[in-house]
């Protein structure tokens, strides 16, 4: 027993050496987990209901357009505006994570409706999902995402 105690002694005091001979020091900490921001720019896209065919998306009905500005990192997060007849009926502001998409629409009065989907393809800049949406009656989004230079 007393071999035991000894062994589990000496291995925490071995353990706690780097604790024992840290010193505090001057410089900045740095984070761990600090998302690398990849590239930003402008996005173009669309709001309606399409099908696949031929290998690619073919649109049928666009509901409305929209256009903004989108930073991409670990996530793409995309923001702006969602126009209709040359007019502006609402804002979009959504997070791509791998294939999921959730954000949330409002409308020019000021209502806030959730928006959650997920994305059926995202390269080469380009993105086409399926949301679910209370006020946009459009089951497709699509969009291009333009990198600044």
């Amino acid at each position: 027993m007393k071999k035991t105690l000894f062994a589990i002694g000496l291995c925490a005091v071995f353990l706690s050496m780097p604790t024992l001979l840290a010193f505090p020091t001057t410089n900045k900490p740095s984070l761990l987990f600090t998302p690398q921001k990849m590239s930003d720019g402008t996005f173009a896209g669309g709001l309606g209901r399409g099908h696949w065919g031929n290998g690619k998306f073919n649109i049928d009905t666009v509901y409305a357009y929209m256009s903004g500005l989108y930073t991409s990192s670990v996530y793409i997060k995309i923001s702006g505006d969602i126009i209709k007849n040359y007019e502006k009926i609402g804002e979009i502001s959504a997070f791509i994570i791998y294939k999921i998409i959730f954000g949330y629409t409002k409308n020019v009065l000021g209502f806030r409706t959730t928006m959650f989907g997920y994305i059926m393809r995202n390269q080469n800049n380009q993105f086409v999902g399926r949301i679910m949406s209370i006020t946009v009656p459009a089951s497709h989004i699509w969009g291009y995402l333009i990198p600044n230079k």
